[in-house]
């Protein structure tokens, strides 16, 4: 892959440069240190080539300081502002990292980048400009810590409602069932509740727990919490009260806002029980912040969906929450005239920090779902002329199988933002079919919100593709040996940037989001493409180990969603006292119900057979955590291990299944 990196060693650059085919929107690669380097002595530079990029020459007796030797290194950094890599050598990045650069200290050659094919909105010689109305420039140089970058003053989380309901106070701002709000109604809602807030005690840096239910109640909570310098604490609606006592016991909050009926619900605990009736009564007077909220001050404790353990708090502060609508806003199409359906929880963090704030950044209208339904979302979609929507795979899967999903309902639908799990490319492609644009994303609680988009074009040749990293955030694929992952090799990804979470938030204090260099191991495994696009494949935990070979679930997944009658999948291992792990797939399903030789028909020349399932188990519904996320560790309980389940000895990682299970709802 061609490339130009630093490092702290010599600068070694490629021999040649094929650009990418399509030239628009990107400049061609240029050396970045024409003549010599500045500060670099001992090099000299050999002149180009037609078609040829300049090659860096170190002096034999180069000197240098004392110390330990330093390692000649390369590594497949990728600065999101600096777009894809272009097209040319395969050399593919293969040097591995010195001992330093290991998991918890900084990996080789992070702290520079490389230069590459650039788009025209991102050019390294000159600052990035904020998108819409936001005006900000940005800093030339990309962050080297989660929280080392200050955000431009009167960027606070919110802070473009205020000057939407000034400057464009008639535009609607949301679309609530059958009443909608106009920026200045929804300004003045939100400082309605600021003084009732500030009424019933809430200061400044207390913790607010709110109940993340789709109603425009929530919305108006969540921006007047922040706009006071309190925090929110925003919790899925399906949380139990078991569930909400852990985050009451790490939050300690002042208040807890939700419906009565569930607050009556609560076991006792820190915080006084508000109601969105008293939050939104119109007889209070609006108020005023005193002082609108530091860039530094936490602004939301988002809790992650605990699919791996106790569920932790992420402390998002307003420069995160602001870096995260900049890197968005760079990438996504968001105009004024866009109308964006939501039909998630106000606790997804795709919401907190991601497209409807983009939206308002806009001045465009959010149409916001109480549920996800197909019918209720096609009929929105049709009612408000949505063009626009964020989902997630699962619900975008279960559209594209809808009965209505090529009625004339759906055509003022352009594009669909996909986050919150991996892209399906049966899901992709169906929606690309009926002329709906795709938008993937990768991105996570600890991040504010995306960290990659694919957009439209990126998605057509790649459905499973998340898109280069945003501008402003630093992303690598480190291997399970702690060397930089090669093109199409997989590994796990860090990542790094200003909308990245420093801290976790805990009764005792604060946990460390990140390692000494800024660097947040993710636990996911992704791999990049020649063009510089991530892929994600699963979790570092889900890699299933059968017979010593490795298999990706994710990857079976994929091949599976195709297959006739299935409305679902999820892959998982099995424990086995032979094989180790058992390849089981799960699988919702019409009927007819697919057996386990239509499986490995299916499968014959996509998967090498090592990769098939060995179980089959039909489910009627496969569980899923709270903000819709599969939750793979009970998957093991939807089917207990079978005794009479066979392999096959003379096939690499037992292909071979011989079991099907159908199992029963639980309750």
């Amino acid at each position: 892959m061609a490339a130009c990196l630093r490092g702290d060693g010599p600068l070694d650059l490629p021999d040649r440069h094929v650009p990418p085919p399509d030239h628009r929107g990107h400049r061609t690669l240029r050396h970045p240190c024409p003549g010599r380097f500045p500060g670099r002595p001992g090099h000299r530079l050999r002149q180009p080539g037609r078609g040829r990029l300049p090659r860096c020459r170190p002096l034999r007796h180069r000197p240098r300081a004392a110390g330990p030797p330093r390692l000649r290194r390369r590594t497949p950094l990728l600065h999101g502002h600096l777009g894809g890599p272009p097209r040319g050598r395969r050399d593919r990045l293969a040097h591995p990292l010195p001992p330093a650069a290991r998991p918890g200290t900084r990996p080789a050659g992070a702290g520079e980048g490389r230069r590459l094919g650039l788009p025209r909105t991102a050019e390294p010689s000159r600052p990035l400009a904020a998108q819409g109305p936001l005006g900000a420039t940005l800093s030339e140089n990309i962050s080297r810590a989660a929280t080392g970058r200050t955000a431009p003053p009167g960027t606070w989380f919110g802070a473009r409602l205020v000057a939407n309901a000034a400057e464009a106070g008639d535009r609607v701002a949301l679309v609530f069932e059958d009443r909608t709000w106009t920026y200045a109604e929804l300004d003045l809602a939100i400082r309605r509740t600021l003084g009732r807030l500030a009424d019933r005690g809430v200061r400044r840096g207390d913790r607010v727990v709110m109940r993340g239910e789709a109603r425009p109640e929530a919305i108006v909570t969540m921006f007047a919490v922040t706009r006071m310098g309190a925090v929110l604490v925003p919790v899925h609606p399906q949380l139990t009260g078991r569930e909400l006592a852990v985050v009451r016991e790490e939050t300690t909050p002042r208040a807890v806002v939700a419906d009565g009926r569930f607050l009556q619900t609560l076991p006792e605990g820190p915080g006084v029980h508000l109601t969105w009736e008293e939050l939104s009564a119109a007889d209070t007077p609006p108020a005023e912040a005193d002082a609108p909220p530091a860039g530094s001050d936490v602004a939301i404790i988002a809790f992650t969906s605990g699919t791996s353990g106790r569920p932790k708090g992420a402390a998002l502060t307003h420069d995160n929450l602001h870096w995260s609508m900049v890197n968005g806003m760079a990438r996504l199409p968001v105009t004024e005239d866009d109308v964006v359906l939501v039909a998630t929880p106000l606790a997804h963090v795709a919401v907190l920090g991601g497209l409807p704030q983009y939206t308002w950044a806009e001045r465009g209208t959010v149409v916001l779902a109480p549920k996800f339904d197909g019918d209720l979302f096609i009929d929105l979609v049709r009612d408000h002329g949505v063009t626009a929507a964020f989902a997630v795979p699962a619900m975008l899967s279960l559209l594209t199988r809808h009965a209505r999903f090529d009625d004339p309902d759906l055509d003022s639908l352009r594009w669909v933002l996909a986050g919150g799990s991996p892209a399906m490319s049966a899901t992709t492609t169906r929606l690309l079919e009926r002329g709906v644009k795709v938008v993937n994303s990768y991105g996570l609680t600890e991040s504010s919100a995306g960290v990659t988009y694919a957009v439209f074009d990126e998605v057509a040749d790649r459905p499973t593709s998340a898109g280069p990293p945003v501008p402003h955030v630093e992303l690598l694929v480190v291997d399970d040996k702690g060397a930089a992952a090669l093109v199409d090799g997989v590994g796990e990804i860090w990542l790094r940037g200003p909308s990245v979470a420093a801290s976790y938030w805990t009764r005792t204090g604060t946990l460390p989001v990140t390692d000494a260099e800024g660097w947040f191991h993710t636990g996911d495994r992704g791999r990049y493409d020649e063009r510089g696009r991530l892929e994600v494949v699963g979790r570092v935990k889900e890699l299933i180990i059968t017979g010593g070979e490795n298999v990706d679930p994710a990857e079976v997944e994929n091949a599976l969603i195709d297959l006739p009658g299935v409305v679902e999948v999820a892959v998982g291992g099995a424990p086995d006292p032979v094989w180790g792990e058992l390849v089981t797939a799960y699988l919702v399903a019409n009927a007819p119900e697919p057996t386990l030789d239509d499986v490995r028909r299916h499968l014959d020349g996509r998967l090498a057979r090592h990769k098939w399932p060995r179980r089959l188990c039909v489910v009627p519904a496969l569980p899923r955590g709270a903000t819709g996320k599969l939750q793979r560790r009970a998957l093991t309980e939807l089917a207990a291990p079978s005794d009479d389940t066979t392999s096959d000895p003379t096939t690499t990682g037992g292909n071979t299944t011989t079991e099907t299970q159908h199992t029963q709802e639980r309750p």
